[in-house]
């Protein structure tokens, strides 16, 4: 090792084992044994002075200064990993590897795909359905969409989608089977199964409290009381909620933004007037180091396009 700089590959070996906290896991992603693993990071701590890990119990722990460090360095080889693709695929096309919410590539991301591709011809999108935190020291993403109450620490980006709100829906044949009227009375409501979602737990209370009623988690001091006369079925997936309601089998509050084509079709239709505000915003976060990659921004540039299209169209 030169004075001040470490070699390349004792880095590799002590930024997998962080990763891992296990020798022999970092050797087996780097094709070493797992000796040679164990001797590059030794002769890493050696050259810096300072103790990266402590064995404790036959275990690998991160020193606070080794945590840092191997965060630092994660960030360094990532860029050399991508500079060096830039080198290899001049001329041909670059890969952008998106985290997005499974629903909202579906329903909205990907229906849109044709106008980025038709005006980027040399960057290569593959999106993967991740509706977990994905946080970038742990990943190797380019960036991620994903809906949440708040900006996720650490990850720089914007919001894409702040004024969302909830819409009541139902098959069209749930409506004529049990509405004389244009919308469902509350009673009717009542009378459906009701369709919930994971990610919005206190929708169906919220939905009702903010008409001055009582939902399915009756509270004490409110106007009204409604109980529901069946038990709600519950999803994981807001993909699987919608096919749910499609499908006739209850009434649904959902994102508007994620089915614009089903009630563009007439799928899905606004069982009733009263809206409410989507507690979740979209945001758009990418690694703060690829901030000024062209693909990165390029991808930027045509999804702040297409939401911009999206809410002037949006009626």
């Amino acid at each position: 090792m030169r004075l001040g700089v470490p070699s390349l590959s004792a880095l590799q070996a002590f930024e997998a084992s962080a990763r891992h906290q296990n020798f022999a896991s970092a050797a087996q992603e780097l094709a070493l044994t797992h000796g040679a693993v164990c001797k590059r990071v030794g002769e890493l701590e050696k050259h810096l002075g300072v103790a990266l890990f402590e064995r404790v119990r036959q275990r690998l722990v991160l020193t606070p200064a080794g945590a840092e460090y191997a965060k630092r360095i994660r960030v360094h080889l990532d860029q050399i990993r991508r500079d060096t693709l830039d080198v290899v695929q001049q001329g041909r096309e670059t890969e952008l590897e998106i985290a997005v919410g499974v629903t909202f590539a579906a329903q909205w991301l990907i229906p849109r795909l044709d106008d980025f591709y038709a005006n980027t011809r040399d960057v290569r999108l593959h999106i993967l359905g991740r509706d977990q935190p994905v946080f970038f020291d742990d990943s190797a993403f380019d960036a991620t969409i994903y809906f949440s109450t708040r900006r996720w620490p650490g990850m720089p980006g914007t919001a894409l989608i702040t004024d969302d709100s909830l819409w009541l829906v139902a098959a069209p044949r749930l409506l004529e089977q049990h509405v004389q009227g244009a919308s469902m009375t509350l009673e009717q409501i009542a009378a459906q199964s009701w369709i919930c979602a994971r990610d919005l737990p206190r929708a169906w209370d919220d939905w009702f409290a903010s008409q001055g009623l009582t939902g399915p988690t009756p509270a004490p001091g409110q106007g009204g009381e409604i109980r529901p006369q069946r038990s709600a079925q519950r999803y994981d997936m807001f993909i699987m909620a919608i096919n749910a309601a499609v499908a006739g089998l209850g009434v649904a509050l959902l994102p508007r933004v994620l089915i614009e084509r089903e009630l563009a079709s007439g799928a899905l239709v606004q069982a009733h007037p009263h809206t409410l505000a989507n507690p979740q915003t979209i945001y758009f976060s990418y690694p703060a180091q690829r901030r000024d990659w062209a693909p990165l921004r390029q991808f930027d540039a045509w999804l702040r396009g297409a939401v911009d299209t999206y809410l002037s169209e949006r009626t």
